[in-house]
């Protein structure tokens, strides 16, 4: 049978698609390791006989890493069936929800066992009949839980910023296995059956950061049945385990650094009295999660400790264990959604003698919804409703909703079932579209290579949420890629899938124009998918031929909708940021309802957020309808009003607050004419070379299998990915590294590379000078490529162009005509010269020649005698 499943702390690499690197061979070995004790203690350990790791993947986040496994077992007589369901709860089970697999950290939607996955309303539906049946049983007694703390430092761990940063890489990857290799330990010990488990709360910096310390807080249940916790007996076992405080695992330790300690107040007991804890989690949502806030004594984190006490306490004063109720102490902020809420963990204290009543969670989690209006405030905090935990209890948001009868659980779980179900009668649509940032090989034309199947399964992975996010979502059943093509010169891949709705009355008809226009807005105008880049005119829904040719087709019509939303700010212009993409959703989605629910319902497609502009958010969106005669701009304009307009003004939903809005007429016969039969779109590539002065040239750069070439090609590309937000975004296909080269005279290295751009007929040609002054926008004047490599200064030619070489060239050009002119007066006044001289000697031989005869003259004439008659 196949197990799938994501790992999201494991960063993948091109080591990891190579079966034959060490990497590859190292991390199978680990997972299956982890895979055969996690069957072998299902139900199926007396005939599984093991597991073996087929393939990394690349996941959707750059930092996750897929993995596909092929597991083994006896198909013994005597065995029970192979259930996948039941073999699929009991590792969900053991890996804490899909949440953890020793070392590794897992998505908890990415596990499949043949393929399969047991579907969210299915344990909906047994969650709620579990919580009913609870509910009609007797409550077990709840368990007490004591507290320790564990400190050490560890000597071979240089102490970096990261591991002052609770959400970086590397404070998780090393909290992930620190806890893996202290829970071994514990578990192991005297208390190991009462062990519960530790959490590493922060990292310090030792000896000017070459060591670095840890802090720790373990668990264990305190019930007289369970082992009684001696801090003396735990140290001692501690030290003999990690052999003398000097090793763990592959850490090393300084061996006077080891301290256990019971947590406990730090207030005088009065006699007889005991004091009991309870640990408080929640989380804030308008409370943005900083660096500051997981440093404990900054002076951020203090002065927010200070104001939570400042709300906690009086709540916990008023609740049933108020009388006994000593305080509470924050000893950790935690980053939440990708540190835009902040979590916070708590530790509260409460005197538990023989008088007083025995702590009831329950009641007190109770207690504290009902006193911050349904976990949503606390003071000037909003909270997320779900995120209370009392002692790690926590009750559903819909629990007090739920008290039918067994019978009514049983039919509405059953109805639910055949409700989701597929239907018997369902439709088919063709699906295609051109990705040209994947290479065509001769793998992906063998539907049985693992290439082929791969690469399908990104590809619905991606495909899937688009259309469930589209106006078919209600009856769309799935896509299949039925074959992938060569595209120009086998550098760019087609894609051919099959996709399938239900034939549901609920959907008037299949409307592929409407779709097309959704699945464009959702991929950014067809130019994104995932990771993946597409050829800008490549899609189409439905096609008779993929060959484009260009006819006439009626324009839809297109209005431009502009308005400015006065109770809520854009801080961050940039449209990759979350806050960006966030805002553009939200809008997007409240325009495309406020429409779906006007008189124009019939006639109206969809309408896309073009642009936001920061301050009070300024929004341009384009809308578009089909085309009738009743549609017109002050028809659309007088839906929009109608659909915003309340007693307090206009009103976009519930949340933005308008003002000064407008709409114009959108010019559609290109987009009309493009959206039904696509223009062929050039592709344009250019040579882009340039300088790295912090990578010293080795030999190991030319050969393309090295690891230092892979790491180095990968991490260059990725940097020039910069473009995808430059102004060439929206032509921008992809650069990749053709070859590092030495320069001469210098220590530096030369990267050779190509960048691809992807062009419309409308747009002519990209001229390779724009280019050039995105990249020296991107590269700080190109002095750096990100903050890994400085570039030798105006070392960046574009397909053979550079300001600087122009500049020579244009400086040799005047030298040379100023040493010619130099030449040219020089050669004149030598010509001057010898035109002198050869004057003066023609007079000279003149006027000697005269000197050599007389002149007579006689009685008959004038004759002229030589002088020398010799």
């Amino acid at each position: 049978f196949t197990v799938n499943f994501t790992i999201t702390n494991l960063q993948y690499s091109t080591s990891l698609r190579n079966p034959h690197s060490a990497k590859f061979s190292a991390t199978s070995r680990v997972l299956s390791v982890l895979l055969d004790q996690l069957f072998r203690k299902t139900g199926i350990h007396s005939v599984y006989t093991g597991c073996k790791i087929m393939a990394f993947r690349p996941a959707q986040r750059i930092e996750d890493t897929e993995v596909d496994a092929v597991c083994t077992y006896k198909t013994d007589s005597a065995a029970s069936q192979f259930d996948e369901v039941v073999v699929y709860h009991e590792v969900s089970n053991k890996t804490n929800g899909i949440t953890n697999l020793g070392i590794y950290s897992l998505d908890q939607e990415s596990l499949y066992i043949n393929g399969k996955q047991v579907h969210e309303y299915f344990f909906s539906c047994c969650n709620e009949f579990c919580a009913f049946l609870a509910a009609t049983s007797p409550a077990a007694p709840l368990a007490r839980e004591g507290h320790f703390t564990v400190n050490f430092t560890v000597t071979n761990l240089l102490y970096t910023s990261a591991l002052g940063n609770p959400n970086s890489k590397k404070f998780i990857a090393t909290k992930n296995t620190l806890t893996y290799l202290v829970d071994s330990l514990l578990q192991k010990s005297s208390i190991g059956p009462a062990y519960i488990g530790c959490k590493i709360m922060a990292f310090r910096s030792k000896k000017d950061r070459d060591d670095t310390g840890v802090d720790a807080i373990c668990s264990y249940r305190d019930e007289p049945s369970d082992p009684k916790f001696s801090r003396a007996t735990i140290y001692h076992e501690l030290s003999n385990m990690t052999n003398g405080i000097t090793k763990l695992g592959h850490y090393s330790l300084n061996s006077q650094s080891l301290y256990i300690n019971v947590v406990k107040p730090t207030t005088t007991q009065s006699p007889g009295a005991v004091i009991e804890q309870f640990i408080l989690n929640f989380t804030i949502i308008n409370l943005r999660f900083t660096t500051d806030l997981g440093t404990p004594n900054s002076a951020k984190f203090n002065s927010t400790e200070k104001i939570m006490q400042h709300y906690i306490d009086p709540l916990l004063q008023k609740s049933s264990i108020g009388p006994y109720f000593t305080g509470c102490k924050v000893i950790g902020f935690r980053s939440v959604r990708n540190r835009n809420n902040t979590g916070v963990d708590t530790i509260c204290n409460y005197g538990n003698g023989s008088q007083v009543p025995k702590f009831d969670q329950a009641k007190v989690y109770q207690e504290l919804r009902s006193m911050t209006n349904g976990i949503t405030e606390l003071g000037i905090y909003n909270l997320d409703n779900r995120s209370l935990y009392i002692n790690g209890y926590n009750e559903p948001l819909e629990r007090s909703r739920f008290r039918m009868s067994l019978k009514v659980k049983i039919a509405f779980c059953i109805v639910k079932s055949i409700t989701t179900a597929p239907s018997s009668t369902s439709v088919y649509f063709t699906l295609n579209f051109t990705l040209t940032n994947l290479r065509y090989t001769a793998d992906l034309d063998t539907p049985s290579s693992r290439k082929f199947i791969s690469t399908g399964k990104i590809i619905n992975h991606y495909i899937d949420p688009l259309f469930k996010r589209s106006s078919i979502s209600s009856v769309y059943t799935g896509c299949k890629v039925m074959k992938f093509r060569s595209g120009r010169d086998r550098d760019d891949t087609g894609v051919d899938a099959v996709c399938s709705y239900k034939n549901n009355i609920s959907l008037a008809r299949f409307d592929r124009e409407n779709i097309y226009h959704e699945l464009s807005t959702m991929t950014n105008g067809v130019t994104k998918l995932g990771h993946y880049s597409l050829e800008k005119n490549s899609l189409y829904i439905n096609a008779i031929t993929r060959e484009p040719v260009l006819r006439e087709a009626p324009a839809n019509l297109g209005y431009i909708l502009s308005f400015r939303i006065v109770n809520e700010n854009l801080t961050n212009p940039d449209s990759q940021s979350l806050e960006y993409k966030a805002a553009v959703e939200s809008i997007s989605n409240k325009m495309n309802q406020l429409y779906r629910q006007s008189k124009l319902q019939d006639q109206f497609l969809n309408c896309s957020i073009t642009r936001l502009r920061t301050g009070s958010i300024v929004v341009d969106c384009k809308c578009f309808f089909q085309p009738e005669a009743s549609i017109n701009r002050a028809v659309v304009e007088k839906a929009f009003q109608n659909g915003t307009s309340n007693a307090t003004g206009l009103w976009l939903g519930s949340s933005y607050q308008l003002q000064e809005f407008s709409v114009g007429s959108l010019e559609l016969a290109i987009e009309a004419a493009t959206y039904k039969t696509p223009l062929k779109s050039g592709k344009q590539n250019l040579r882009l070379n340039f300088r790295i002065s912090n990578l010293p040239y080795s030999p190991e750069l030319q050969d393309s299998r090295s690891q230092m070439y892979q790491v180095n090609k990968e991490k260059i590309e990725k940097q020039l990915d910069a473009l995808r937000t430059s102004s060439l975004k929206d032509y921008f296909a992809g650069c990749t590294v053709k070859s590092f080269g030495p320069v001469d005279g210098k220590a530096y290295t030369n990267v050779a590379s190509i960048c691809k751009f992807t062009l419309d007929p409308f747009s002519g040609t990209l001229q390779k000078q724009e280019l050039y002054e995105e990249l020296k926008r991107l590269t700080h004047g190109f002095t750096r490529l990100a903050p890994s490599y400085e570039l030798e200064e105006q070392s960046v030619v574009v397909e053979g162009y550079s300001p600087l070489k122009i500049d020579e060239q244009e400086s040799e050009r005047s030298q040379l005509q100023y040493w010619a002119i130099i030449l040219i007066c020089v050669f004149t006044l030598l010509g001057f010269i010898l035109l002198l001289l050869l004057c003066f000697l023609i007079i000279f031989c003149l006027r000697r020649k005269s000197h050599l005869y007389q002149v007579q003259q006689g009685m008959y004439g004038v004759y002229f005698p030589h002088l020398n008659t010799r």
